[in-house]
Formats: C-alpha cells, structure tokens, sequence
C-alpha cells in the first residue's frame, strides 16, 4: 500500500475517534473506510502510535497534552522575498505560543527595502501595498521576542526560516539559543515511506486541506497540525518533551 494511502486512512480513523471522542471496535472504523466484513487484517497494521489498539481502539492524545507539561512551544513561519538570506528579505511573520493550556497568536507583516516580484506577490497572496504601511523587520522582531524567549521553536523547515531570524535577532542584541525542533524531520521519523515531505506534501497526508496561498499564519497552523500528528505517532504512550524528540 502507497504510503500516502495509509497515512490518510489512519488519519481518516483518527478523525472519526476525536468526533466520537470515546474508544470504538474495529470494524466501525473499517465502516469509516467504507470496509465490510473482517477488517482486522487490513486495519491492525495501519494503528500507528497515534492509537491505543487495546480492545477497543483510542488515541494516547486523550492521555497527555500537546504540548507536554511544563513546556513552552511556539511554532513559527515567516514569508520572503526569495531563498537567499542576506539578499532576500522577510516580508511576514506569525507565531503561536503554546503554554500551559493557553494559546497567544502573534502576526505581522514586514516592510521590506525592495518589493517582492510579481511571483512572490502571486505565491503569498501578499502585494506591495499592504507592505507600504508595514512596520519594519527590526521593529516586528522586538515586538515578537518576548513570546519567543523560554520556548521549544516548532519549524517546517526550520534552517530557513532560522538563516534569516538569527542574524536579525543578533543584531539586535538578542541570541536565539532555543531548542529547535524541525518538523520536516520528525515527519521523516514517524511517517517512513512518503516520497516527499515538505508542508503540502504532509497535508495530504494527513488531510489537512489545501493551502491557497503561502501565509505565515496560515503555515502556523498547518505546521503545529502537522507537529500534534507526528508527536503522538512517535511518542506512542510514552510522553516526552519536543525538544527531546528533535534533538
């Protein structure tokens, strides 16, 4: 079986649990996959650690949080002008800081020293008028650092984004020395046998629904979608902190 295939049918079953929000047989989630008759066989190898395939299937999900006790993560994306830190520029940021049960949100965009190009303009949806009024690069990163200090980082590709966020914050005077956790690789961890891995690659794979546009907040969301999945299937009752998985 592809490996996509299989991803989007645990997830499919996933998805049924949270709605029941209660443990339910096999062969009702096999009638969540339209499957009849003895499903066992077809879906035992699909539980991975996301399931508590005791008797009647669960999620450890109802078992401990995300993110785990104790821990401050804030998951983060910004928008560019292009792929070259130092020649390219930021032209928005979003964050979400999860601690303690609350959720803080924080997005701006970024006046940039020269306009995107029209592809970038068409890519994110952002335009060069919306940029005019935008506070500059070192102004949005003073406003964010407090929700960045004490936290686990949650990046899709996080030596991007960091290539350009470091050196900002340097100059600044602040040294981002937080831990680091790239879903990119904790995807690759937990979900062997996808051809591809990148943010839309994975949303299909979990069925989170197609992006329109390239958003930092947007890809916020996605991403810690994405990190919640792939934390369960690697912990799989077993909680650990995220820093420690993406060591």
């Amino acid at each position: 079986m592809e490996a996509v295939l299989r991803y989007r049918m645990a997830t499919r079953m996933a998805q049924r649990l949270r709605a029941e929000g209660r443990p339910l047989p096999l062969p009702a989630l096999g009638e969540t996959l339209g499957l009849r008759g003895p499903v066992e066989p077809i879906l035992r190898p699909l539980l991975d650690g996301r399931f508590v395939p005791e008797g009647e299937v669960g999620l450890w999900e109802w078992h401990y949080p995300f993110p785990p006790e104790g821990e401050a993560v804030v998951v983060l994306d910004l928008e560019t002008t292009g792929l070259a830190p130092g020649l390219n520029e930021v032209i928005e940021l979003a964050l979400v800081r999860l601690e303690g049960g609350e959720r803080r949100a924080f997005q701006s965009l970024v006046r940039p020293l020269r306009p995107p190009s029209p592809f970038i303009q068409r890519l994110t949806g952002i335009r060069t008028w919306e940029l005019e009024g935008a506070p500059p690069w070192e102004a949005v990163l003073e406003e964010a650092w407090p929700l960045l200090e004490g936290a686990t980082l949650v990046i899709q590709n996080a030596p991007f984004d960091l290539a350009f966020l470091r050196p900002a914050l340097e100059g600044l005077g602040h040294r981002l020395e937080n831990p680091v956790v790239d879903t990119l690789r904790l995807a690759k961890k937990a979900m062997q046998g996808l051809r591809r891995y990148g943010l839309d690659a994975l949303s299909e794979a979990l069925l989170l629904p197609p992006r329109a546009e390239h958003r930092a907040l947007g890809d916020v969301e996605r991403t810690l979608a994405v990190a919640y999945e792939v934390y369960y299937m690697l912990t799989s009752g077993r909680p650990r902190p995220l820093w420690e998985l993406g060591r």
